[in-house]
């Protein structure tokens, strides 16, 4: 069996194809389900194993890692060695930010649903196959996106593991009651296998809340593209009346109430764990790359750089796509302008002005109320902790 059949929604379907924008969030939804922070299924059995499996998840990645980290520093700081400490304390930061971001996800998970519903109102409005074109595009990159963030994570919670089983010690050396991994090699493997399941899950966690950004946002910039094409085509059809060409007019304008409406619902959810983000990632780079330069081996370097990978991973591509959601902005408002307005009647032309006015708005997120989501917040925040830690 092929990749096209086990992951169809990663391939472009044809333009004359029905329009699924939340087809963007197929596998993404599928794996915050398995995160265990939706509602269990209602079979007796599957809610057993479904509460079970959440609760062993959540325990040993949301809950207990962050903890385990700081009382194996209590415990054992004297034991570590530099290298093996840099690599600890870098993931134990980015351990308590992703707990945090969990449990945001957590509080707010029912807005996801709530922009599902959203994309299924927009993709009532996209009739031509050149618009379901740019949409079904977007859907496919947005689930190839996602698996590449699945990978490149996977990947480094797998090398850390290889690496530290090389050295001979856990990947972290976190704590555990009743384990003591020096006494013998069985304590050693039951504490190398708990902290993978735990770094594993952690990961697993984290392309969820890392990536649902990208995977809302991609599809949403290409019913802003087709959006676009109907506001410059407005007034242009001669075979229309006065009435026609104002109630086509107030169609956008209601249109474009549906998109901010979109946009303010995962307005909560992307302040708070990109601001949690935001905070955490330039620290987390200065080790790494600490690491990397002074104290690391050749295993231990390619663990560490997979990291920064992924922790770039984290806001970058998001913050890149909020100033290309910038710029779609003003261009709804250049499409508005070149419109055929400036030969319509007088009623027309106000409600115009009104809504060229709310266009010249860019659609804005930002992190914590704190911080302006783009790429020059990004590099400010990384680049500054990372210069500060060198």
């Amino acid at each position: 069996m092929g990749l096209r059949q086990l992951f169809p929604a990663m391939y472009t379907l044809p333009d004359k194809s029905s329009v699924e924008s939340r087809q963007a969030t197929l596998y993404l939804l599928n794996c915050i389900f398995l995160m265990g922070i939706r509602t269990p299924p209602r079979s007796c059995c599957l809610f057993f194993i479904y509460v079970l499996w959440s609760f062993a998840l959540n325990l040993c990645s949301t809950f207990y890692q962050p903890f385990g980290f700081m009382i194996g520093y209590v415990s054992h700081l004297s034991e570590f060695a530099p290298g093996e400490f840099l690599t600890s304390l870098q993931v134990a930061f980015n351990a308590w930010s992703c707990s945090t971001k969990v449990i945001i996800v957590w509080i707010l998970v029912k807005r996801f649903d709530q922009a599902n519903a959203l994309f299924d109102e927009l993709d009532k409005q996209v009739l031509e196959p050149a618009e379901r074109g740019r949409v079904h595009r977007a859907v496919s990159q947005s689930n190839r996106i996602f698996f590449v963030y699945m990978s490149v994570y996977i990947i480094y919670a797998t090398t850390t593991f290889i690496s530290a089983c090389i050295n001979g010690v856990p990947m972290f050396q976190n704590y555990y009651p009743f384990l003591d991994w020096r006494a013998s090699r069985l304590q050693y493997w039951i504490q190398s296998g708990l902290e993978y399941f735990a770094m594993f899950g952690a990961c697993f966690q984290d392309v969820c809340v890392d990536c649902y950004p990208i995977n809302y946002i991609l599809p949403l910039r290409a019913h802003l593209a087709n959006f676009e094409e109907r506001l410059r085509g407005l007034g242009h059809d001669p075979l229309e009346s006065a009435e026609e060409r104002y109630e086509k007019l107030i169609e956008c304008i209601k249109h474009h109430k549906l998109i901010l409406s979109f946009c303010d619902t995962l307005r909560p959810i992307i302040s708070g764990t990109i601001f949690v983000q935001l905070l955490v990632v330039g620290l987390v780079l200065g080790f790494t790359i600490i690491n990397i330069v002074m104290f690391a081996n050749f295993a231990s370097r390619i663990a560490a750089l997979s990291f920064m990978t992924a922790v770039l991973l984290e806001t970058t591509p998001f913050c890149i796509l909020c100033n290309y959601l910038a710029d779609d902005c003003m261009k709804l408002a250049d499409a508005l302008f070149e419109s055929n307005w400036i030969y319509q009647d007088e009623r027309y032309k106000k409600t115009v002005l009104q809504f060229l006015q709310s266009l010249q708005h860019p659609i804005v997120f930002t992190a914590g109320n704190v911080f302006t989501i783009s790429v020059a917040t990004n590099l400010n925040v990384s680049g500054a902790w990372t210069i500060e830690e060198n």
